[in-house]
């Protein structure tokens, strides 16, 4: 027996000392780790065969409820024989009309947990999901076109103010060179909208001077005739004209607020016919 001081080399404190500071992968040097790891080792083998067979035997199961269920049904069942003698044969429509359906409705396993109103629920929000981005889609062109009706209106609001200004502008340098009229009716601003102009300013009191109907119709309809024969011109297009005629025949621009003094001037200091050459 050896003494207390001899080691015992065969021991295992002797093995464990030796081995505590190796931290080496793959040594199993105690015997009850090497039965342990055998067993976790054995029991792992085992689950994946079973996993393989469990796989194996599901994939068969459905291969053959596949083919179960695309073969068609022959004479040898009973409630097709019956439907046999009751007038069907096969590739009829159900119903009396014949245009029922013809393939039989398909049978749709079940091989998740989810609940059996989730399928459709998921159906419902993935068809709400497309009618919000319809919405969202509409809604934006919606308000491009907004955008474009207020852009639209701004660029009118100023055509118009610019056409009447130019309009009192004409008739004042008209007036100015002794023109009666102008040379087109709507050169000069309309009267109706002078007179009414004029009314607002009237008093309230001021009695109301009425005038032979006749006398009325007979001037409406001569203006109505003359009125027919003109072309009615868009509100740019009126500007357009209105603005060549006060820059050939009175030397004046409005966005330069300015008579020239001649031709030559006029090209030299205005720098176009237009407010965006301003």
């Amino acid at each position: 027996m050896p003494s207390d001081d001899e080691l015992d080399y065969m021991s295992d404190s002797f093995l464990a000392e030796c081995v505590k500071d190796d931290i080496r992968p793959g040594l199993i040097l105690s015997r009850t780790k090497q039965r342990e790891h055998n067993i976790h080792k054995s029991k792992t083998v085992t689950d994946e065969k079973n996993k393989q067979q469990n796989r194996s035997h599901r994939f068969l199961e459905a291969e053959r409820r596949e083919e179960g269920l695309n073969e068609a049904i022959d004479d040898s069942n009973k409630g097709f024989a019956l439907l046999q003698k009751m007038g069907y044969k096969p590739g009829m429509a159900i119903g009396k009309s014949g245009i029922g359906c013809v393939e039989p409705v398909p049978i749709a396993l079940k091989s998740d947990r989810s609940g059996l109103g989730r399928e459709a629920a998921l159906k419902e929000i993935a068809a709400e999901k497309v009618a919000i981005m319809a919405r969202q889609r509409a809604r934006a062109t919606n308000t491009q076109d907004y955008r474009a009706r207020l852009t639209r209106k701004a660029v009118e609001r100023t055509i118009e103010g610019d056409l009447r200004k130019s309009q009192r502008i004409c008739e004042q340098l008209d007036t100015s060179k002794g023109f009666d009229e102008p040379a087109e009716t709507w050169f000069w601003p309309p009267k109706n909208t002078q007179a009414a102009d004029d009314t607002e300013d009237e008093p309230e009191n001021q009695h109301t001077v009425y005038k032979d109907k006749d006398e009325d119709n007979d001037k409406n309809e001569g203006t109505i005739s003359e009125e027919a024969e003109e072309i009615e011109f868009e509100l740019p297009e009126k500007l357009e004209i209105l603005t060549m005629y006060l820059r050939r025949t009175h030397l004046y621009c409005i966005w330069c607020g300015i008579q020239f003094d001649d031709d030559k001037d006029l090209q030299d200091a205005c720098p176009g016919p237009s407010r965006d050459d301003h």
